[in-house]
Parts: structure tokens; C-alpha cells; sequence
């Protein structure tokens, strides 16, 4: 059976990757809600939400980028290298105003050396940033004229090969250097290297062009089921209870994605796809205006709590000394900046109307050089005082 057109029949938002990319987002602030105000996972609630990030987590919302890729209005090199500058660039003002900023505030208020690492925070490789190094590259490999399968190709390739990376080269043991690689490629304290993480946003563009073009999704989602799970439920079987290869332990809280775990990621998130989609049409289920909000404003939600919770934490330092003991008050706080986030992006679509997409030129051009230098500067502040500990 063919179950594609030649021309686009699912234009327009999907729900089933709406339901997807607000789980995602809801995940993520959860758990950087008990990051925050804890320091690490503690307890029963936050082991679930770990799971549950480790199987429809980050993997799943770079998926979901490179679906969106498909479904954008510019979808050409040009475009795509913009939009990863802006991005990079945002990227950077949530590392000043969530680390380098509140970090600096508050070591020149208390002297407390502790402070140091939210300062030097400012050169982090966030999803963000990883997502401007995602679209610069997508820009590359679209003015090189490749196919869709050949950039998922890349993406494995490149993928696969931090194993060998990962375990001859590790971690430099120089500061600038160490920072610079972990942009790109897998240490102990890299966060979204590119080389790892590429394959899901070149997986969610293969993707993307065809389910623009899905003739019967009910059948289609009915085979993915159909296949993907008795995969994936044995990959994990064997993922947990046998040693594999070069491969780390598998720890689903610190979302690995390398090799075979990173196609496992792909296949989860197919399966949450089709069964959102089950869920949705089968059931006659309404999606909650909520979910939608979620989806359509996910990079707002993402940068509006992380500031929230990582000023929260400073504060929690500054001025009791410590984080707080594990809790169900921090999944409540968790929810509560969720709210939060949902107020701030409503005034700004009513009231404020602020877009850094479509900032005047000129002052764009301004307020980028500004934000770089600022970076820079406290970037190199921060060593400094590092140093002198």
C-alpha cells in the first residue's frame, strides 16, 4: 500500500506532535524545577520524570524541530542560517540572564566563591544554542544539495563516532578549549554537543517531509505500533540488563543519546506519535487549548522558566546557604512557573508584542554585537576570578 501523496495533504498543525512537544516541554520544566531548587533527583516523583525525559525528553523536542523544518514558510539555506544566528544569539541572553547576570550579582553581593560557576554559566552550550548550531548546519548541507537521507546519514555517522571519540580523545583539560569542543563534540561536561545530538533534528526533517504527505495516517500510525514496539520494548530489555559495547551504562535521567540509544530515541518518538494520534481521533478526544500553547510557544516556555529557576536556585544560595531538601514542593513550584510562563507570553502576544525575529535591522545588528561583547567580557571576567581560587 502507498501511504504517501506526491503533494502536501497534512498541512498545518499536527496534534499528535502538539500533545508531544508540550509533554516534552512540561518534562523539562519539572525536572529543572527540582534541579533548581534541589540540585539533582531525589525521591520517586523525580526517578519518573527522569524516565520519562529519558525516553521523550530533549531527543523528542530536536525531533520535533526538524519537523518543524518542514513545516516552515522559509525553508531555504538562507533562511536557516538566519535563524540559527538568532538563535545562537538568543541562546546567549538566556545564559546572561539565567547564569552569568544573577551569578555575578550575587557573588560581588555575598563574596561567595559558589557563585563562580553560575558566571562562567554565560558560555554553556544550552539546546539553544545547540538548536543555532543545528540550523547553521541544515543551511550547509542544503547548499550542498543533499537529500534528506543522506543529512540522517550524516547525523548517525557523526553520532556514532563520539563512542570511539568519547573514549580515546575524553575531555581536554584546558578551559577555553574544553569549552569550545563541547559545542561540537561529546565530553564529561558537554551538554548538547552538536555531533551527538544532529541526528535527531536530521531524523525529524527526514520525517517531516514525509508526514506532510501521509494519505491514511490511521493506518500508518496502526503499522508504526505495530513495529516499532517489539523493538524498542526489547533494545531496552536488553539496553538495561546487558552490557553493550563501548556503550556507557545505560542512566535513562541523563537522556543518552549515543549510537543504538539515539535510534532508539528516533523510534520512541514515532511511537508517541502514532499513539497521541490513536489517542486523539480513536478516542474523540479534545486536545486542551493548553496543549497548543505549549507546542506553539515551546522556545518561550523553555528560556522564560530556566531564567525563573535558575534565579530561584541563586537566591535559594544567597541567602540560605544551600538548595532546599527534596520535596512535592518543587514539582508545585514547577507547575507554578509553567503558569507563569503562560501569563508573560500572553501579555507579550496582547500588549508588548516583542519578536527578536523581527526586530528592526539596524538596532538587531546593535543589540546582537551587544550581547556578544557582554558575554565575552563576563566570560573572561569569570576566569579570571575562577583563577584566583
Amino acid at each position: 500500500m502507498n501511504y504517501f501523496s506526491d503533494k502536501t495533504v497534512n498541512p498545518g498543525r499536527q496534534p499528535e506532535i502538539d500533545i508531544s512537544k508540550a509533554i516534552c516541554i512540561v518534562l523539562m520544566i519539572l525536572i529543572h524545577a527540582y534541579m533548581a531548587s534541589s540540585g539533582g533527583y531525589h525521591g520517586i516523583i523525580t526517578g519518573l520524570l527522569g524516565y520519562g525525559a529519558g525516553f521523550l525528553g530533549a531527543g523528542t523536542f530536536m525531533i520535533c524541530m526538524g519537523i518543524g523544518m518542514r513545516y516552515s514558510q522559509k525553508q531555504d539555506a538562507s533562511s536557516n542560517l538566519y535563524r540559527g544566528i538568532l538563535l545562537l544569539t538568543i541562546g546567549q541572553v538566556l545564559n546572561l540572564l539565567r547564569a552569568g547576570i544573577p551569578g555575578l550579582i550575587a557573588y560581588k553581593a555575598t563574596g561567595n566563591q559558589n557563585f563562580i560557576p553560575y558566571m562562567l554559566g554565560v558560555i554553556d552550550s544550552d539546546i539553544i544554542t545547540f538548536a543555532g548550531l543545528a540550523f547553521i548546519l541544515m543551511a550547509l548541507l542544503k547548499m550542498l544539495k543533499l537529500g534528506d537521507g543522506v543529512i540522517f546519514l550524516i547525523g548517525i555517522i557523526l553520532n556514532f563516532l563520539m563512542v570511539p571519540f568519547y573514549s580515546i580523545i575524553g575531555t581536554p583539560k584546558d578551559f577555553w578549549i574544553n569549552k569550545l569542543i563541547n559545542l561540537f563534540f561529546l565530553t564529561d561536561n558537554a551538554l548538547f554537543p552538536m555531533c551527538t545530538h544532529f541526528v535527531f533534528v536530521a531524523f525529524g526533517y527526514l520525517v517531516g517531509g514525509y508526514y506532510r504527505r501521509i494519505i491514511d495516517k490511521t493506518i500508518l500510525s496502526k503499522r508504526v505500533l505495530f513495529i516499532c514496539i517489539p523493538i524498542v520494548v526489547v533494545y531496552f530489555a536488553l539496553r538495561f540488563t546487558v552490557p553493550f559495547p563501548f556503550m556507557p551504562k545505560y542512566v535513562p535521567e541523563d537522556e543518552p543519546v549515543l549510537a543504538t540509544d539515539a535510534l532508539a530515541v528516533c523510534l520512541d518518538t514515532l511511537i508517541t506519535f502514532a499513539a497521541m494520534y490513536k489517542l486523539v481521533t480513536l478516542q474523540k478526544i479534545k486536545v486542551p487549548t493548553i496543549v497548543f500553547h505549549l507546542s506553539k510557544h515551546i522556545n518561550a516556555y523553555y528560556c522564560i522558566s530556566d531564567i525563573i529557576l535558575y534565579v530561584w536556585g541563586i537566591l535559594l544560595i544567597a541567602t540560605r546557604g544551600s538548595l532546599l531538601p527534596a520535596s512535592l514542593v518543587h514539582f508545585v513550584i514547577g507547575i507554578i512557573v509553567i503558569a507563569v510562563c503562560y501569563l508573560v507570553i500572553e501579555i507579550n502576544n496582547k500588549i508588548i508584542h516583542f519578536s527578536p525575529g523581527k526586530m528592526n535591522k539596524a538596532v538587531q545588528i546593535i543589540a546582537f554585537f551587544v550581547i556578544w561583547l557582554a558575554s565575552a567580557a563576563l566570560s573572561f571576567y569569570a576566569y579570571h576570578i575562577y583563577q584566583l581560587y
